[in-house]
C-alpha cells in the first residue's frame, strides 16, 4: 500500500472546508461489549447499557431525522448491514431521506481485528449486499466498526469495489491509498469532532461539545483565509444514542446552524467528497 497526494485543491464555489455529518446507525448484540454510559453495569446481559444503545434506534434516530430535515443538513449515514433485518423501518427512512449511505460492517459488536482474510472479505461483501438490496443503492464508502481493522482491511475494501474509507483520522485532508487492485480515498473522520470522544470520554456538556466542533471548523476556515491551502475536511461523527437524547438536541441544532452559516464551509456528504476528488461533478 502507498499513500497518494492530496487529491483536491479546493471545494465548490470557493469554499475552503468540507464538513460532512456522519450519523452512525448501529445495532449491537446483547451481552456483548459496546459504548457504555455506566460501565460498572457492564456485566452479564448488561441490559442497562444495551438498552441505552438501543434507545438510539427506538427514539434517538427519529428525533435526529426530524432535526436534519428541519435544517436541510446533508447527512452521511454509517449503517450496519444487520440494521436491514433488525430495523428495516430505519433503513427505509434513511433511504427515503436521500442521505448518503456508508457501509459500517454487519453489526457493531464484532471487530474485524483477528478475522482471517476471507472471513473479513465475506463480512465486507455481506454488508454491502444487504444495504444495496434494502436501499437500491450500492454504498461506495466504508467505516469499520470500532476502527478495529486488520492489516488487510483497506485492500479488501478496494477489492470489494468500495471507493472511500472513513477509517483514518490522521489528516485534515483526504488522500489516496493505492493497492495493486486500485485505489481507495481516505476521507478524514476526526475523533476530535466525535460525540463519543467528547461527550462520553471527555465528559463535555452538550454546549461544550457544540462549541468545540464549531471552533474546530472555524479554525480551519481562518487558516484558509490566512493563506493556507483549501481542501480540508471535517467529519462530525454522531451517534443516535448520544446526540439523539432530548437534552442535547438544542445544542446540536445551534452547532449545525452556525457551521452552515460559515461562508467558507461546504456542507456536504462523504460521497460528494469522494466524487469530487475522483474528478466527478459533485451532486
Amino acid at each position: 500500500m502507498s499513500n497518494g497526494a492530496v487529491p483536491v485543491a479546493g471545494w465548490p464555489a470557493g469554499r475552503a472546508v468540507a464538513v460532512y455529518v456522519t450519523l452512525n446507525v448501529e445495532c449491537f448484540l446483547p451481552g456483548r461489549p459496546g459504548p457504555s454510559l455506566q460501565p460498572h453495569l457492564a456485566r452479564g446481559e448488561d441490559i442497562a447499557n444495551y438498552g441505552w444503545r438501543e434507545y438510539g434506534n427506538r427514539s434517538g434516530f427519529w428525533r435526529l431525522l426530524d432535526l436534519f430535515t428541519e435544517l436541510g443538513t446533508p447527512v452521511t449515514a454509517a449503517v450496519n448491514g444487520e440494521m436491514c433485518r433488525r430495523h428495516p423501518d430505519i433503513v427505509a427512512a434513511v433511504s427515503g431521506a436521500g442521505w448518503a449511505i456508508m457501509a459500517h460492517g454487519l453489526e457493531n459488536s464484532t471487530p474485524h481485528h483477528g478475522l482471517p482474510r476471507e472471513a473479513e472479505l465475506e463480512r465486507i461483501a455481506g454488508t454491502v449486499d444487504l444495504l444495496a438490496a434494502a436501499t437500491g443503492r450500492r454504498p461506495i464508502g466504508w467505516l469499520t466498526p470500532g476502527f478495529a481493522v486488520t492489516a488487510s482491511t483497506q485492500e479488501l475494501l478496494c477489492e470489494a469495489g468500495l471507493r472511500y474509507t472513513a477509517d483514518f483520522g490522521d489528516s485534515d485532508r483526504p488522500y489516496w491509498l493505492r493497492f495493486g487492485s486500485g485505489r481507495l480515498l481516505a476521507v478524514p473522520y476526526g475523533l476530535e469532532t466525535n460525540d463519543i470522544s467528547l461527550l462520553l470520554c471527555m465528559h463535555y456538556t452538550a454546549e461544550q461539545f457544540a462549541e468545540a466542533v464549531v471552533a474546530h471548523v472555524a479554525q480551519l476556515c481562518a487558516e484558509a483565509d490566512a493563506g493556507a491551502p483549501a481542501g480540508t475536511v471535517v467529519g462530525i461523527g454522531l451517534h443516535t444514542f448520544l446526540v439523539g437524547q432530548p437534552g442535547r438536541l438544542a445544542s446540536l441544532r445551534e452547532c449545525l446552524r452556525r457551521i452552515a452559516a460559515m461562508p467558507r464551509v461546504w456542507l456536504c456528504t462523504a460521497d460528494e467528497i469522494c466524487q469530487l476528488a475522483s474528478g466527478e461533478e459533485a451532486r
